[in-house]
């Protein structure tokens, strides 16, 4: 074996041992502060409009480029005091709160990360999805913190909870 094989070699097992390392102690990052919002049956009575009401917050994409193939990505993400609208192009979906059943977080992993990002999967009454994620949307933490100032515990529309 000449000089150059064994450097190839060294590098090859010290990547080989760096990876295998991080596929099974991957570091950790800090606890993100997640909430739970279940809807009532009460919030699908009271709520029931189709009126989007006055404008309280918009989080925009971290990047305005989306591929074709990226069908589950949003650019904006505007909250109202009845809805959410989320924007993509020139398509606009109207998320309405009496459509929603819970709005719930996830961790979403990266490369040899556990829990780098987080986000929030919407589902509806008739059990579709939409997700959210904060790799995608600026802003995503008080996105939700300005949501559930919409839903105090007096009014009994919804059900709020941290999840740890």
């Amino acid at each position: 074996m000449d000089i150059t094989s064994i450097i190839y070699l060294s590098v090859l097992i010290m990547l080989g041992v760096f990876f295998v390392n991080k596929m099974f102690n991957p570091p950790v990052v800090h606890d993100y502060k997640l909430k739970t919002i279940v809807f009532t049956k009460e919030a699908e009575k009271s709520l029931k409009t189709t009126e989007r009401g006055k404008h309280i917050f918009t989080s925009n994409a971290k990047n305005k480029l989306i591929l074709p193939w990226e069908f589950d990505l949003w650019t904006q993400a505007d909250l109202f005091e009845n809805a959410i609208v989320l924007k993509k192009y020139k398509k606009e979906k109207a998320v309405y709160f009496y459509e929603l059943y819970a709005i719930q977080p996830l961790l979403v992993n990266s490369l040899f990360v556990k829990g780098k990002y987080f986000g929030y999967v919407f589902i509806f009454r008739d059990k579709k999805e939409i997700i959210l994620k904060s790799c995608d949307m600026c802003d995503m933490d008080v996105f939700v913190n300005k949501l559930c100032s919409l839903f105090p515990p007096e009014k009994n529309e919804a059900i709020i909870r941290d999840v740890d």
